[in-house]
């Protein structure tokens, strides 16, 4: 998989040298998680709509790999607002910062500061939005830019118009996807260790990590039994290679298709498409169910998902959270329903971001 990946990156730098792009796309494009790409490709279509040439480049990889150079360039969303990824950033673009933009990026690191580099990368930034409110507030104070605003994932204006057919749809088949994940741990045979970097970020699952793994493997094996006994075909979806041996450890014994990872967003969205059910962990699995209009039953793993659904006008009671399996609880057995009208608000509003967004950039010299 590895070499796979890192074949295809290698095909994506060179066809950017040889064509030329006008903007850069950058973010946690390395192929080994399809949200990441899903993102990426969010800003790409719309660009693609607008007659600009862009392409996808690697954050990791920025200062590493003889990327094409751009004057202008999108720090394309997700979790890349950590210091490491912005000082790259920074470095690359020194010369240029107003032409940039970090759009819906999850700036979650500590202590920015402290870092002349990305303090001047921040006020220079002709744009600046992030992914949830709380951070927009927190980034204007360090700052003290009043022009941060905040909006939902950028995944959400992604194949808008194919998504709002989909949830007119009422031919679902008997489907139930699942989608699961090594929670904050390896896998190391048919088990589970945790990674001792969440030992300060998460302490409260770290110490508990077989209960919280437990009632995570025991929970979605109920599910897919019940499911099963009522007639539903069950599949697998996968948003990273690991999500697909945490699925064959989950199912074994059970009468279950594993579907094989795929980095390929669309292929991954219209498999989706069909679905009635969808157990989601992920954080874009979850998205991308929520756009399609199934009947999602949300695992929220992280305090982004939290925030999502909460944001969406769920209760912490209509679903369950790592740190409520590492407390003993069981998962919830809900499936939610999400409001279509506020679905496609969503959309919109993220669509006309990040179209205001590109307008803004290349309006700059």
């Amino acid at each position: 998989m590895l070499m796979f990946v890192r074949i295809k990156q290698a095909i994506r730098l060179i066809s950017q040298k040889i064509t030329g792009i006008k903007i850069a796309i950058i973010g946690g494009y390395h192929g080994v998680n399809l949200g990441d790409m899903a993102l990426g490709y969010s800003v790409k279509e719309i660009l693609n709509t607008k007659g600009i040439k862009s392409g996808l480049q690697t954050i990791y990889t920025i200062n590493k790999y003889p990327w094409a150079k751009t004057k202008y360039a999108i720090i394309g969303g997700g979790a890349i607002g950590y210091k490491n990824c912005l000082i790259k950033v920074a470095n690359r673009f020194n010369s240029s910062l107003n032409n940039l933009a970090l759009l819906g990026v999850d700036f979650n690191d500590a202590n920015y500061e402290q870092s002349n580099e990305i303090m001047n990368l921040f006020k220079k930034v002709t744009w600046l939005s992030c992914r949830n409110e709380k951070q927009s507030i927190q980034m204007q104070k360090l700052i003290e830019r009043e022009d941060i605003i905040y909006h939902p994932d950028l995944v959400f204006s992604y194949k808008k118009e194919y998504c709002k057919k989909q949830r007119t749809l009422r031919n679902k088949k008997k489907i139930l996807l699942f989608n699961v994940v090594p929670l904050y741990g390896s896998i190391d045979g048919e088990s589970l260790i945790p990674n001792f970097q969440y030992k300060d970020e998460r302490p409260e699952l770290y110490e508990t990590y077989n209960e919280m793994i437990n009632n995570y493997i025991e929970g979605v094996r109920s599910i897919i039994k019940d499911a099963l006994n009522q007639g539903y075909k069950v599949e697998s979806i996968s948003f990273t290679p690991a999500d697909v041996s945490m699925a064959k450890i989950i199912g074994k014994n059970l009468t279950i298709k594993h579907n094989k990872y795929s980095d390929n967003p669309y292929k991954v969205l219209k498999k989706m498409a069909s679905a009635e059910k969808i157990f989601a962990t992920r954080y874009h699995a979850t998205i991308f169910g929520i756009k399609l209009g199934a009947q999602i039953m949300p695992m929220a793993y992280a305090k982004k998902n939290e925030i999502l659904l909460e944001e969406l006008g769920f209760s912490p009671e209509n679903f369950i959270s790592s740190t409520d399996l590492a407390n003993g609880c069981k998962l919830s057995g809900k499936y939610l329903n999400f409001d279509a009208n506020i679905v496609e608000q969503w959309e919109n509003n993220c669509f006309e971001i990040i179209n205001k967004c590109i307008d803004v950039v290349i309006s700059k010299n």
